[in-house]
């Protein structure tokens, strides 16, 4: 069994091949948000893969993400199966989390200037 780690959260599970990146991210109670279950149509759950060995990607991908993007490392997690090797898949923050995290850290930047 190979070992498949989650980034940021730093999760690392065994699994078997074969399985979808969805699939164990699941299995490992890690989100990655889908809205489509599974079929590639709402592309939500692009994730990249930064290390070790996945599945060649699908038809389906190569049609839904461009040529770029896969070379990057961007996948679809619904369409992306394990294989014998370890893996590291980053899942990339949600952009309304990153517009709340900034918009905290513009206010506390904002409070120390005032005791300055």
């Amino acid at each position: 069994m190979a070992k498949l780690t989650f980034l940021p959260s730093g999760k690392t599970i065994k699994v078997r091949p074969g399985l979808t990146l969805i699939a164990a991210a699941r299995n490992a109670r890690v989100i990655i948000p889908q809205r489509c279950g599974g079929h590639a149509s709402c592309l939500m759950c692009k994730v990249f893969v930064e290390g070790g060995a996945v599945s060649e990607s699908t038809a389906l991908e190569q049609r839904k993400l461009s040529e770029a993007d896969l070379a990057r490392g961007m996948r679809l997690a619904c369409q992306t199966q394990t294989t014998g090797a370890d893996c590291t898949v980053r899942i990339p923050e949600a952009k309304l989390k990153s517009i709340v995290a900034a918009a905290l850290k513009r206010q506390q930047d904002e409070e120390d200037n005032e005791w300055l």
